[in-house]
């Protein structure tokens, strides 16, 4: 019995044996868990799919209202300044209209102006390319000069003297300035055979109906009834512009039909195609005429 007893305890592993259970996956579980990873992944690619075509969208509205703003100049602008940094003059304009751009909107805003004006939508109109903007160290008579660029057949250089920087209402008179320069590009010239005192006065005209016409000074002297063809020689932009308005008020669309006109070259008879019939009939103003 003892040799059994032995043999039982001998017949135990001296290493246990440890047996180790391992439950099967639930396939269930499992297909849910890839469905929802997939799911995951799936909205993140929507996501960033959505965010992606949002960005596109936005790029290409900017894209669209630059290139609108571009075409919409129609011209290149250049703002410069000659004179001192250091200077009053210099340093007010370099705050006011260069630092935020605000000359470009000026010279944008006085185009348009002008541009309405002086032409209908079937007229064609003078190349224009490129306009600079120059607060000049240049002396010239009044407060702003234009002149053809010289590099480019189609540029124009506005010169602003610095004493329009020195007014008491910097904006008006800057306004002014850059409205007169404009008008002086955008009118034919007649390949420069246009006499003087019609282009200034057609200038007038148009800063007196953007109200920032001269004032104050000597009257101005009424034409009288039935002068003959040297009525155009006035000198003085006051009457001439007083002029051009009342035959304006009298047949709408004159002046755009007179700029049209000095496409050409000048002859005594410019002014009678433009009004459609001969100068004398509307030369009669009322000395009290005011431009409307």
């Amino acid at each position: 019995m003892g040799d059994q007893r032995h043999s039982g305890t001998l017949s135990q592993p001296l290493i246990p044996i440890l047996t180790t259970v391992v439950d099967s996956p639930n396939d269930d579980s499992e297909y849910k868990y890839h469905e929802k990873t997939k799911h995951i992944v799936s909205s993140m690619s929507s996501n960033s799919g959505i965010a992606f075509r949002l960005v596109f969208v936005l790029f290409i509205a900017t894209l669209s209202i630059w290139a609108s703003y571009e075409s919409s100049k129609g011209f290149d602008i250049s703002i410069v300044n000659q004179l001192s940094r250091d200077s009053p003059a210099g340093k007010r304009f370099d705050l006011f209209y260069v630092s935020d751009d605000k000359a470009t909107r000026v010279v944008l805003n006085a185009s348009k102006f002008v541009e309405d004006l002086l032409y209908d939508e079937s007229s064609p109109k003078k190349p224009v390319s490129h306009v600079t903007l120059r607060l000049s160290n240049n002396k010239f008579s009044g407060e702003v000069d234009v002149s053809p660029s010289g590099e480019d057949p189609h540029g124009f250089v506005i010169d602003i003297s610095p004493q329009v920087m020195e007014a008491p209402d910097v904006d008006n008179a800057m306004t002014s300035a850059v409205l007169r320069g404009m008008a002086r590009v955008w009118l034919w010239d007649g390949e420069s055979t246009v006499p003087p005192g019609v282009l200034s006065g057609v200038v007038e005209y148009i800063a007196t109906a953007a109200g920032l016409g001269h004032r104050g000074g000597a009257e101005v002297p009424a034409i009288r009834c039935g002068q003959d063809h040297g009525w155009y020689k006035e000198e003085d932009p006051r009457s001439m512009a007083r002029l051009l308005g009342y035959c304006e008020e009298r047949d709408k669309g004159f002046i755009r039909r007179l700029n049209g006109a000095m496409r050409g070259r000048w002859h005594d008879w410019t002014v009678d195609d433009a009004l459609r019939k001969p100068a004398e009939q509307c030369l009669c103003v009322p000395v009290d005429y005011v431009i409307s």
